[in-house]
């Protein structure tokens, strides 16, 4: 009988977290799916787990091979999925037990064609991530960044087989796929709810990763931001494109250029507003300076675009230093 959903998982030396993410699996209260686990060439105990898992639960597909990275091994799953929806998980992390049932029932109601959710981080880091809900501030927010956790995401199967990961999407491999979704006519939800919690450890991402990583990001928004903006809009692609590498320090003026045009977005698409919330906070801490303007700006954006009650924190630490002023702020950040 074909299952209802397909999840995918790649795996590379996850011995160490992978029986888990494993069993969170297995406890899950929608029951009727199919998991693919591909072990990538592990070099540890990985192979040893799935198959001693699979032999408990018949649910679990086990394929193993040489190592041939994880664009090529989210393509495989993908290719070998049987289900009406292909689910991702990662061989670290934890699915809260009811996340198959909770995001196939928002799909159901959204009309969703890919459907995230909000996570929790733990292990070297902690916090929530809450991400837009709906289509249009997911597609407004891809823009900056990525709009759903890679981890999380429930998709059509017939739309991830017509659109596979692409390689030359490496290391940005899901925020390549998300925008070119969106601009294929693609739907997209987030359930407001933490499903799953994200593991956090030393390691994860090498600096090189992470430069290439912004490479990826930058030639992603050159295709997504002028294709996304409105015709009054497009002259200033390319200055946004710059600006909106999210590590990319800020001027004091380029800050307060990239504020005017989060505000010309909202006059174009008011309801995209709830998009720009972590995406303004974010471009402020990526500005060094520090004084009265920035902290009246601040006000200003706080009020056109609310923020998720989980950067509370964050936006006083930053309206607390653009208020002190560049020396006091200095000083408190030394000080954290």
């Amino acid at each position: 009988m074909t299952p209802r959903i397909s999840i995918v998982l790649p795996c590379y030396n996850a011995a160490t977290y992978l029986q888990e993410t494993l069993d969170s699996l297995s406890r899950q209260t929608w029951r009727d799916f199919e998991c693919i686990a591909i072990d990538d060439g592990s070099g540890d105990a990985t192979r040893t787990i799935l198959q001693a898992h699979a032999a408990q639960d018949p649910r679990f597909t086990i394929i193993s091979r040489e190592n041939r990275g994880l664009i090529s091994t989210l393509n495989e799953g993908i290719a070998a999925a049987r289900g009406e929806w292909i689910a991702r998980m990662d061989a670290d992390d934890i699915a809260h037990a009811e996340r198959l049932e909770m995001q196939l029932a928002h799909v159901e109601q959204t009309g969703a064609d890919i459907c995230g959710c909000w996570i929790r981080f733990f292990g070297d880091r902690r916090g929530e991530w809450h991400l837009p809900s709906d289509d249009d501030a997911i597609r407004a927010h891809l823009i900056f960044n990525v709009a759903l956790a890679h981890p999380t995401v429930l998709a059509r199967t017939s739309l991830l087989k017509v659109h596979p990961y692409d390689p030359v999407n490496e290391f940005a491999e899901d925020y390549g796929l998300w925008c070119e979704l969106a601009l294929s006519g693609a739907k997209f939800a987030n359930v407001p709810q933490v499903l799953l919690d994200y593991r956090t450890h030393a390691g994860q991402i090498s600096q090189t990763r992470a430069r290439a990583m912004r490479a990826t990001g930058q030639r992603v928004r050159a295709r997504y931001i002028p294709a996304y903006l409105p015709e009054e809009l497009k002259p200033v692609a390319a200055r946004l494109i710059e600006l909106a590498e999210p590590a990319r320090l800020l001027t004091e003026d380029e800050f307060c250029w990239l504020a005017v045009l989060l505000l010309r977005l909202k006059a174009w698409q008011p309801q995209c507003a709830s998009a720009f919330g972590t995406i303004w906070l974010d471009a402020l801490q990526r500005t060094p300076q520090a004084g009265l303007r920035l902290a009246l700006l601040t006000a200003r954006l706080a009020r056109a675009f609310p923020l998720p009650k989980s950067e509370g924190r964050r936006y006083l630490r930053q309206l607390a230093r653009c208020i002190a002023g560049p020396r006091i702020g200095g000083w408190l950040k030394g000080l954290r």
